[in-house]
């Protein structure tokens, strides 16, 4: 046996100790004597900005039509990667930037040497130009087009949202939320893509063309929900994760679960603390939701007649599997 699994073997046996052994969890992890908290300063956000005008990109398709006695049409012009629009009597014509009311202008005083009169219109076809890529631990990574205003959370619902996994015993997020970013000129700008996603207007900004967000895989940024629970997972740590969610999002107890008796492993597995929980008196209002750390896990164990051999064969192998996805 390598020397990880028995460092789990060791914690496994700890976890099923006489209940008067163990501690109660601290409320917060900071109130935990040997829980150092690492400060992560989030971003302050941006200024909220009225959108913006709709600027010509090379890749955009438009389609020019003229009114005049001598009308011309072209249904599909594309602007080139010089930011250059190809049209006919023009020649090529520079609109990157331009609004379509500026290119409009810009061809109808090209035109002027052959038709004094003739008034032009472009429309928008295709928006191709205006594309923002996503990259990462996401459903659907690529690039798409942005029709319109399209703010960091369209654009992740666009893509399909995070990436998950199925498994027989867990359902697990693969993406670090808190870490993502959106870059823009290669740049992060300063804001907070879960904040984004509570509708944030300071957060929550309009893409640009050439936008990336990346969304990092997890990396470690869990607490892991076993035993005694319908779903057992790994759910996705954020600062303030209460135990009564983690258990919400395992989908709840079994009826074989004990509410007095729910487990919680916190540290490394070469020196974990464990500690427990008694959901009972928080359902009665008894106590105080319990606040998670990152890397926690939870274990919710059955009634007194389960034996410690029947806890450890059904955790071994789920701790397994979730020590696997966060490597």
């Amino acid at each position: 046996m390598s020397r990880s699994s028995l460092l789990m073997l060791g914690a496994l046996l700890a976890l099923c100790a006489c209940h008067a052994n163990l501690l109660p969890v601290p409320t917060r992890p900071a109130e935990d004597p040997d829980f150092t908290v690492e400060a992560v300063p989030e971003p302050a956000g941006m200024e909220p900005v009225a959108p913006g005008t709709f600027r010509l990109q090379p890749g955009d398709v438009l389609a020019l039509r003229t009114i005049s006695p001598a009308p011309l049409e072209v249904p599909r012009l594309s602007v080139d990667d010089a930011g250059l629009l190809h049209a006919p009597l023009t020649g090529a014509v520079p609109v990157a930037g331009a609004s379509l009311e500026e290119a409009e202008t810009r061809l109808q005083e090209r035109l002027r040497r052959f038709d004094r009169f003739g008034i032009v219109s472009l429309t928008v076809v295709e928006p191709a130009g205006h594309r923002a890529s996503v990259l990462g631990a996401i459903s659907k990574p690529g690039t798409y087009t942005l029709g319109g205003l399209t703010r960091v959370s369209d654009l992740l619902a666009m893509a399909g949202g995070l990436k998950w996994t199925e498994g027989d015993a867990e359902a697990v997020e693969l993406a670090d939320l808190e870490a993502a970013r959106l870059l823009r000129d290669g740049e992060p700008l300063p804001i907070s893509i879960p904040r984004a996603l509570t509708g944030d207007a300071r957060h929550d900004v309009p893409v640009a063309p050439r936008d990336v967000l990346f969304v990092p895989a997890l990396r470690g940024a869990t607490v892991r929900v076993l035993g005694e629970v319908r779903g057992p997972r790994l759910v996705s740590w954020r600062q303030g994760l209460r135990l009564s969610e983690a258990l919400a999002l395992a989908q709840g107890l079994t009826s074989d679960a004990d509410a007095a008796d729910v487990r919680v492993i916190r540290g490394p597995l070469s020196a974990p603390r464990f500690y427990q929980a008694r959901f009972t008196d928080l359902l009665q209002g008894r106590a105080t939701d319990v606040e998670l750390a990152r890397g926690d896990i939870v274990f919710v164990t059955k009634h007194w007649f389960a034996s410690g051999t029947e806890v450890l064969q059904r955790l071994l192998p789920l701790l397994a599997v979730g020590t696997a996805f966060a490597l």
